[in-house]
């Protein structure tokens, strides 16, 4: 009898046991908002954000997520009302809120999630921190209609595509506001540009993270480098400005502000740099333009010209504009890609790429001349010529009209021996040969005779080298 019960009994708990799922994959992480280092100062009120990437592609039944549960380290409290709301890929989603000991935050939707869709979601609260210093460490759980975990909490990531503070713990620091900064200057720009050089002395406050700058009291700009000393305001709108500086350990936990320094700022009338290294790669679908973006700090996009010969002028092409993001830095690289299609023949022809700032100031154009050609050119061509246009041959794939299959050319001197091989990988329309054999030695100048393949098809000629 008593073996029976001890059976029932096993059974029993087998029946009612929670049971934890694992098809649905989690990784998340804690920020203060507008806070990259997850700092936050003791005995303080905080806005926090709990950033989670849900992975349901493989969700089963049972795994419905009905509330997301986030326990918060002793010492942190917490209200409904601390609770701001909940969004999934920036869609707002309704949602309440239980608190219970002050530190678990419950938050229950109102209607579960069961697709398989993968999704961001935000969860923004406010929270109270302790008076103890300690690196505070945070766990969130999933948890399904019959209140069920999930899987176990969801682990560490990056989650919110921004390099900040990519796990569940913040680092509680000293109620201690960094001492003010000096020597802060404001000074704008002379040379026609609408822009702002802000300098100041840097903080030997080993806890400072970072500077606030305030432009009118209400523009905030985080410089987030202690060690940073100059600031340029780019894009300033015309008139008078006012700035101040503040350094921080964590946003919330600020030096006072430095005296205000007022500057008077022109319209912008400066033309941004041109863009640089212009790059033009024929193929058959078109022809692909790429640039390496204008050293200008505020160019918003570029514009694309196309001559249809040497000497005729560039003209804009249709829809031959592309938007830039503000942060982008010098050493992008851009393309635009040309989808008309390359007439037969031979022939030159020139592509322009200009940079434009947010005033409408457009820059002198970079452009870049390229040849297309129906057979090996130039011939002759010298090898030792320091001018690109006459040290290599090119062999293009349209030599053969129509030809489709492997590419390669084989070069022979006139007793017939082979010199040098040449073979194109899959995207490549041109092949070069710069005059120089298997063993990488220029050869002699003479005539050397060309087989040109592509598939089944072939094209014989002559080039002559001439050294």
């Amino acid at each position: 009898m008593k073996n029976a019960l001890l059976i029932l009994l096993f059974i029993f708990c087998i029946t009612v046991a929670p049971q934890s799922y694992s098809a649905v994959t989690s990784i998340g992480e804690i920020n203060v908002v507008g806070e990259t280092k997850g700092i936050v100062p003791a005995s303080s009120t905080v806005p926090l954000i709990v950033t989670l990437s849900i992975d349901r592609s493989l969700a089963e039944p049972g795994e419905e997520i009905k509330t997301i549960e986030i326990t918060m380290p002793k010492g942190f409290e917490s209200k409904a009302t601390d609770f701001k709301g909940i969004t999934r890929d920036g869609e707002k989603l309704a949602a309440s809120v239980n608190i219970s000991g002050g530190n678990v935050i419950r938050v229950e939707l109102a209607k579960d999630i069961r697709d398989f869709v993968n999704s961001i979601y935000d969860i923004i609260f406010h929270t109270r921190t302790p008076s103890t210093i300690f690196l505070a460490e945070f766990k969130v759980i999933l948890r399904n209609n019959d209140d069920t975990p999930i899987g176990e909490f969801i682990r560490e990531g990056q989650a919110d595509s921004k390099l900040n503070n990519d796990d569940f713990d913040l680092q509680v620091i000293p109620n201690v506001p960094p001492e003010p900064v000096s020597s802060f200057t404001a000074e704008a720009d002379t040379t026609g540009e609408n822009d702002v050089t802000l300098r100041w002395q840097k903080s030997e406050d080993p806890d400072v993270n970072g500077y606030i700058i305030y432009r009118d009291i209400k523009t905030f700009i985080n410089v987030e480098n202690r060690a940073s000393t100059t600031f340029r305001d780019v894009n300033v709108p015309t008139g008078k400005h006012t700035y101040q500086i503040a350094a921080y350990k964590s946003i919330l936990l600020q030096s006072e502000r430095s005296a205000e320094q007022t500057v008077v700022v022109s319209e912008d009338t400066a033309a941004p740099v041109p863009p640089s290294a212009i790059s033009i790669d024929a193929k058959l679908e078109g022809i692909e333009i790429s640039w390496n973006a204008s050293v200008s700090r505020d160019v918003i996009k570029y514009k694309i010209w196309f001559g249809s010969s040497e000497t005729a002028t560039p003209e804009p092409l249709t829809d031959g504009e592309i938007s830039i993001e503000s942060d982008i830095n010098e050493s992008s690289e851009y393309k635009f890609f040309d989808q008309r299609q390359i007439p037969k023949g031979s022939f030159t022809y020139t592509y322009a790429v200009t940079a434009i700032d947010e005033a409408g100031n457009e820059s002198a154009p970079a452009k870049k001349r390229h040849r297309v050609f129906d057979k090996p050119f130039p011939n002759p061509f010298t090898p030792l010529s320091g001018d690109s246009d006459f040290n290599t041959v090119v062999f293009p794939k349209r030599t053969i009209e129509d030809g489709d299959g492997e590419f390669n050319v084989l070069l022979f001197n006139l007793n017939g021996v082979l010199v040098k091989t040449l073979t194109a990988q899959l995207d490549e329309d041109e092949l070069r040969w710069d005059g120089r054999n298997e063993s990488g030695d220029v050869v002699e100048s003479g005539i050397y005779i060309y087989q040109l393949q592509v598939g089944n098809s072939y094209a014989t000629g002559t080039i002559i080298v001439a050294k």
